[in-house]
Parts: structure tokens; C-alpha cells; sequence
């Protein structure tokens, strides 16, 4: 199994700095992985979800190339409908190319309605224009003159470059427990990327996912599994502890991770300050701790 982190490029331990030590730390301890998460505006509503300071996803990746040499830099996940196609294309290969071919992104059609109506773009729409903004991507990506003709966009008589050093395109991982969200992964991704699932809820999304390998004539294993899921580490079970994937002791976090492997789970990204209620108040500090726990603490007792 592959470890990520969350980068601390929002709510409360955000800052130009913070950014920089922790990936430097990460790639220091072991992890495989380093994610940036998208927003361009918060709602109101989810401002005490997310804070107010959100750093743009695809700036920070570009902001931590420098500072990294091996790790693994990816999104969870892009919100694929805020952004012009063709220049979110452009991007992301630039970000693939200016890494070494480093790069991992997982994109999503989004939920924050708020968010849409801010960035004028449809809200009813997101599900068709994400579809057809993968199929883009890969266009500009693959071909040396590329085209496209589609609902919402055409392309034609233009030339893209950089292309991505990965080929034939940096992997796209396809975010959504919803049961649409699974069916795009078959369609057109190179994994699946859910969030925060339960492992009874994930044993029955992945029966759903090998139906739909089934229709499209997917092979279930060139499938990419992975999980976000928060993570804190306990000394001991705490009265009215409540008992969640990765929130616990050391040995229970080990043995939520083997329950994942066997159901095929094969990258996490872990969430160290924000996720769930018990990491609403977890410091940089914390997160910290937290990260150099794992990996000297957990880590090592997994096998594989």
C-alpha cells in the first residue's frame, strides 16, 4: 500500500510556510504522496468546514515542486467543471512536466451549488460537462494535433504543448462515492478515489464497480483503488470515543488498513487536519506528530 498526506493549504494550519515544511517532511519520512484539495471560493455554509484561506490547488502543487525530489504530487480532488478545459489541460501537463512525470491527479464534478453559481457555470450540468472534460484532457494530451467536438466545446486547428512526460497521460483518478462518481471511474478513469468510506460501504461500491467493469468491458484490476480517509492517532480509547476508519489506537488504525488492503485498496490520502470533528481542532503541530507516528509507529507493522 502507498501513503499520501493532505497538504496544509487551507483552514486552519494554512500558510505559505507550512506548505513548504510539510512537504519537505513528508518526503523525509517515506510518504509516497502529497495532495492538494480544490476550492476557489467557500460557500458560507461550509466556511467552518474548509476556513476561509484556500489556497488554489494547482499553484500549490507548482509551489512544492522545487522542494521535493521523489514524492508523488496529486489533486483530490480537482473540481473539474470551474475551470476552462483547455486551460486546465494545459496545467496540469505543465505541472507533470515541470515535476519529472510525477503526478497524479483525481478530479471530480463537484457538489458546493454556491461555488458553481459564484463561478457562473451550471450546477444541473456538472456531471456531462466533467465527462466530457476528461475526454479533452486526454485528446490535448494523446494526439499531436488535437480535435475534439463535443456538446459543450470543439477544438480544432491548434497545437498543445507541453505534452505530459507520462504516457499516455498522467493518471486520473475519479473521485465520488456516489454511484455516478463510480460509473465516470470505469468510463474513463484510471482509478477510483473515494472519500471517507466505511469499510461495509466500500465492500458494496466495489460490487458496483465490478458491474459496471462488466458493461464497459473493464477489467476490475486496471483499476486503481484508492481511499481519503482521516487520520489520528490515540494513546487509548477515550470515553465516548467514536469508533471511525483511522481514528484510534495504533493497533486499530493497523488493522482498519489490512481490512482495506483485502478489500483492494492500494493508496490512501490522509487527512491530518480536516476531515471529521475530531480533527477540528488539530494544530500544525499536531499534524505533525501525527505524520511521524505513522510512518515510524504504523507503517512498519503493515505488511506489503
Amino acid at each position: 500500500m502507498k501513503f499520501g498526506l493532505t497538504l496544509p493549504h487551507f483552514r486552519q494550519v494554512a500558510s505559505p510556510e507550512a506548505i513548504i515544511e510539510f512537504a519537505r517532511r513528508a518526503e523525509e519520512l517515506g510518504y509516497d504522496s502529497l495532495w492538494a484539495t480544490d476550492h476557489v471560493v467557500v460557500p458560507e455554509t461550509a466556511v467552518a468546514r474548509f476556513g476561509e484561506v484556500f489556497y488554489e490547488p494547482l499553484i500549490v502543487l507548482g509551489y512544492v515542486i522545487p522542494v521535493t525530489r521523489r514524492v508523488t504530487l496529486g489533486t483530490s480532488a480537482l473540481i473539474l467543471p470551474y475551470r476552462n478545459p483547455v486551460v486546465t489541460a494545459k496545467m496540469l501537463a505543465t505541472i507533470d512536466v515541470l515535476s519529472g512525470g510525477r503526478t497524479i491527479f483525481a478530479v471530480a464534478a463537484g457538489w458546493a451549488e454556491d461555488e458553481f453559481n459564484a463561478l457562473g457555470v451550471s450546477f444541473r450540468e456538472r456531471g456531462r460537462l466533467s465527462d466530457e472534460y476528461i475526454r479533452i484532457f486526454k485528446a490535448l494530451w494523446t494526439r499531436d494535433i488535437p480535435e475534439f467536438a463535443g456538446r459543450y466545446f470543439k477544438i480544432r486547428n491548434v497545437r498543445f504543448e507541453p505534452k505530459p512526460i507520462q504516457k499516455p497521460h498522467p493518471p486520473l483518478w475519479v473521485g465520488g462515492n456516489s454511484e455516478k462518481g463510480i460509473r465516470r471511474a470505469v468510463r474513463f478513469g484510471d482509478g477510483w478515489h473515494p472519500t471517507r468510506p466505511q469499510i461495509p460501504d466500500l465492500k458494496q461500491s466495489l460490487a458496483v464497480l465490478t458491474q459496471y467493469c462488466q458493461r464497459y468491458g473493464r477489467d476490475p484490476k486496471s483499476l486503481v483503488i484508492s481511499a481519503r480517509e482521516p487520520l489520528k492517532i490515540l494513546d487509548r480509547r477515550e470515553e465516548g470515543y467514536r469508533r471511525i476508519p483511522l481514528i484510534g489506537t495504533p493497533d486499530d488504525i493497523i488493522n482498519d488498513l489490512q481490512q482495506f488492503k483485502e478489500l483492494g485498496v492500494q493508496h490512501f490520502v490522509l487527512d491530518t487536519f480536516y476531515s471529521v470533528p475530531e480533527l477540528d481542532r488539530e494544530t500544525l503541530a499536531d499534524a505533525f506528530r501525527t505524520i511521524e507516528r505513522f510512518a515510524r509507529e504504523i507503517r512498519p507493522a503493515l505488511t506489503g
